[in-house]
Parts: C-alpha cells; structure tokens; sequence
C-alpha cells in the first residue's frame, strides 16, 4: 500500500496541474465565448465524441488488464510482443470507429442543434485521437510508469490551454474541440517517447491462440462494462439537451462544473488502483483495501465540497462568466456532488473486478443501463421531463442504484 500511495499522490499533483486547465476551459472559457443558446450542446457532444470512441477505449482497458498482469509477473518481452500487436490492431478498429462516425455525426449534431460545421468535424478529430490514446496511455498506467504519465498529463494540459486560448475568440465551438483533440494528440507522441525504454527489452514469445481467445473473451466483456454507462450517459445528455430549455441546459452544465472537481480529486485513485488490483487478482489476494481506500477518500472529499456548495454556491457561481445568470442552480451543487460521489465509488467497485479478471456483475450493470436509458427516453417522449429538478431526480436515482449494487458485489467478492 505503501507504494500506492505515493504512486497516487504523485498522479494527483501532476493532474491537478492539468485541471487547472478543465477548470479554465469550463468555468471561463466556455461560458465567456460560448453563448448561452449552445453551452447546453458541449456536454451531449463531448458524450457523443466518447462513445465514438468506446471500441478502443474497451480495446485499450483489455490491452491494460493483460499488459498489467505480465508486468505483475516480470514479463517485459511479453509486454513488448502484445504491445507489438495491439498497435496493429488499432488500425482495424479506427476503421470501423470513424466510418461510424462519418455516418451518425452530423445526424447528431444537427439533432443537438450545432450549426458550426468547423466544430462537427472537430468532434470527430477527436473522437479519432481519444480512440488511440489510451492504448498508449494505458501501457504506462499498466507498466506503472507513473512518473512518465505524469509527465504527459502535465503537458498535454498546457497544450490543450494554448489551443483553446488562441482559438475560442475567434470560433467558440470549434476552438473548444480543437482542444479537445489537441490533448490525445499530445498524449499519443509523449506516450511514445516514454515507451522507449521498455521497447529496449528484448521481445518474448506472447501471441497464440489461448492468448487470442483470452483478450477476445476480455474485451467482449469490457465493451459491454464501458458501452452500457456510455450509452446511459449519451441518453441522459441527449434528453437534458432536447426535452429542456436553453437555459436549463446551460444550467446543468454549468453547476456540472463544480460537480466534476470531485472526478478531479478522485481520478489519480483510480489510474493508480488498476494495476494493483490487477496484481492482487493474480495472486489471488483481496481487491477489497483498495476499493475502500480509494471509497473513503472519495466519500471524505465529496462530503466537504458539498458543505462549501451548501453554504457558498450561489456565491461562487457569480464569480464566473455571466454566472449570476444561472444563480437558481446553486442549490442543486451538494446534490450533483453526491451522485458524483456515488458513481465514482461503483466504478472502484467494478473496475477492481475489471482489472482482477471478474464480470459476474454484468449481470446487474448491463441491466440497469438498458432499462434506466430507456425509460428516461420514454417519460421525456411523454413530456414528464420538462425541467431541471426532474431529470436531476432520474440522474440521482440512478447513482444510488449503482452504488447499492456495487456494495452489493464488494460485500459478495473478495
């Protein structure tokens, strides 16, 4: 634990760094350069980005799962030889992914209300790099190269700023995906410039067919983990973006903000926790210290954030750009912090599992993220979801769904 722990206080001060620049890019500059009318369409559209992506992501999840193991085992020239054919199976998979999204995005853009086409094409641009970067990313976080991804968070942070900086006066929209996609594009070219060491061993025999069956095996099951909340969660965008006034939606995004400081403090926890749990379901020891550890920090954190929110929200949303204008969310911040909270402790919870080589609790998470989608999709057709506080209770109801079935599971698994 003792070097979990510095592994993740390092991570949290590189990307606290690189929130800084979120932070800037979704509290000043959206909301000073983005009018209110399309502020409502960056949260659906980003959504919509990263389930274009979703086949690499899962790809890039299984590759960490393998490549965390081997390394777990002193593998290197495994690591090296299943790296070697993963980047050539990136290819086949961008194929699928951007004839997607050549067909259903500018359906979708034109549904969200996003007339600048600069910005379509930009969405896909960076659904393009997101798809290859964790491949990248993701070998480092496996290799436990954590000062290198550190490095690299740090810097395609700083880049992200400068695109944005220079190019959100002069086209909103577009700039703000341009800096979307400048920050996987940064991450791909440091992320290889890191991997040198480790192509330097040399390669061992890895691919077969026991190995073929078992990544595919893997990756089924992990596009299923990651496709079932993305699509859940490009629902819920879709209909707070449709059913609900400009200026709730404007609203949502930007109370969401504050909201999102919680994933800030929490995400070095659960980069970290991968390859460790990944190392106990090897050896076959408990995940549990490490989901509880990572729960407890995140139960903490969210506990004050809610406090200061409760007490000060209204307060800090008029230090934005045009914030007053959206004073009547304020009260909603402790609210959306807790499903936050919540959320993030079920995905500890799974992602041990994920990493530990456990699905059984597919058996409750595809369920739920098919049914609770729909039914949203459903009562918002019928017109029951017309306002903020209405959706903010479906979103709420939700959370504690998952985090009860996650407790559930933890308390059932080792």
């Amino acid at each position: 634990m003792n070097g979990f722990a510095k592994s993740a206080l390092l991570l949290f001060l590189a990307l606290r760094l690189g929130d800084l620049v979120t932070l800037a890019a979704g509290m000043w500059f959206v909301p000073r350069y983005v009018s209110p009318a399309e502020i409502g369409a960056v949260l659906p559209v980003t959504s919509f980005a990263t389930f274009l992506s979703l086949p690499m992501f899962a790809f890039a999840m299984t590759v960490m799962k393998e490549s965390a193991s081997l390394a777990a085992a002193g593998e290197r020239g495994q690591v090296k030889s299943l790296l070697r054919g993963v980047f050539l199976a990136v290819a086949a998979i961008l194929v699928l992914v951007l004839a997607t999204a050549a067909v259903a995005a500018p359906h979708f853009l034109k549904a969200m209300r996003v007339t600048d086409a600069a910005a379509g094409t930009l969405v896909v641009a960076a659904a393009f790099l997101g798809c290859v970067a964790p491949v990248y990313t993701d070998a480092l976080q496996s290799l436990k190269r954590f000062r290198s991804l550190a490095a690299v968070e740090i810097g395609g942070a700083v880049v992200r700023f400068l695109v944005m900086a220079a190019l959100m006066p002069l086209r909103a929209l577009a700039g703000y995906f341009a800096g979307q996609a400048a920050l996987p594009a940064f991450r791909i070219v440091g992320s290889v410039c890191a991997l040198r060491r480790d192509w330097a061993v040399p390669p061992a025999p890895y691919w077969n067919r026991a190995a073929v069956c078992r990544l595919a095996r893997a990756f089924g099951a992990i596009l299923v983990y990651q496709g079932a909340p993305m699509a859940a969660a490009l629902v819920e965008q879709s209909v707070l973006r449709t059913a609900l006034p400009d200026l709730d939606s404007a609203g949502y995004y930007m109370a969401s903000r504050f909201s999102d400081v919680l994933y800030y403090l929490t995400f070095p926890l659960l980069l970290v926790m991968f390859p460790y749990t990944a190392a106990a379901g090897r050896r076959r020891e408990s995940t549990r210290p490490f989901v509880r550890a990572c729960a407890a920090v995140t139960l903490a954190a969210a506990a004050v954030l809610a406090a200061v929110y409760g007490l000060w929200g209204a307060e800090l949303l008029a230090l934005l750009p045009h914030g007053a204008d959206y004073a009547a969310v304020a009260p909603w911040l402790p609210g959306l912090v807790a499903i936050a909270a919540l959320t993030t402790c079920q995905v500890f919870q799974t992602n041990a599992a994920v990493s530990a080589g456990r699905f059984g609790f597919l058996a409750w998470l595809v369920p739920l993220h098919v049914v609770y989608p729909l039914a949203l999709a459903f009562a918002a057709s019928r017109g029951c979801v017309t306002d903020l506080p209405t959706l903010l209770a479906w979103f709420g109801g939700a959370s504690v769904l998952r985090f009860a079935f996650a407790c559930a599971d933890h308390v059932r698994r080792r």
